[in-house]
């Protein structure tokens, strides 16, 4: 595969995975566009699963950035609200935007491991076992993980979740 169609391929999903691990849209573009800069720069000819390589460059390079700013230990628990223009809009948009920046809010609260399950197995529906791949963690341990991040979920957003 040519990185032209990698990138278009994989860009959105990647983006929105690291936006859900930062919680800012100018750090999580341009920590994608690092992801992607390195994968151009690295020898890809022995790399059987694309998605997954990805997810673990762009988780490696999430985790460096908070290691070499030294934020806090591992990632953010405190974000400061994002400045935005204000525009008129449906009120349907509204309504999901609130949604939307409530459950912002409500994963940057989780532990950082908790965070990331809930991303791959609940946001971007990713099996088991490629969250597995992709975080070096045995079935077991996400599936436990998943659990009490939903719960966790449950008692910030207020709500009855799904956990299936």
């Amino acid at each position: 595969m040519d990185f032209d169609e990698l990138y278009e391929l994989h860009f959105h999903k990647t983006y929105q995975y690291i936006r859900y691990m930062v919680s800012n849209a100018q750090l999580a573009e341009d920590l994608t566009q690092d992801t992607f800069l390195r994968i151009y720069k690295s020898n890809t000819e022995n790399v059987a699963n694309f998605q997954t390589y990805i997810r673990q460059v762009a988780r490696n390079l999430v985790y460096d950035y908070y290691r070499k700013k030294a934020l806090i230990q591992w990632l953010p628990f405190k974000s400061a609200p994002e400045q935005q223009e204000f525009v008129y809009v449906p009120h349907e948009w509204l309504v999901q935007e609130e949604a939307r920046k409530q459950l912002y809010e409500a994963l940057q609260q989780l532990k950082p491991v908790q965070r990331e399950v809930i991303i791959y197995r609940k946001i971007e529906e990713l099996s088991i076992q490629e969250t597995c791949d992709i975080m070096g963690l045995t079935a077991m341990k996400i599936a436990n993980t998943q659990r009490s991040a939903m719960k966790a979920l449950q008692q910030l957003l207020g709500g009855e979740i799904d956990e299936a």
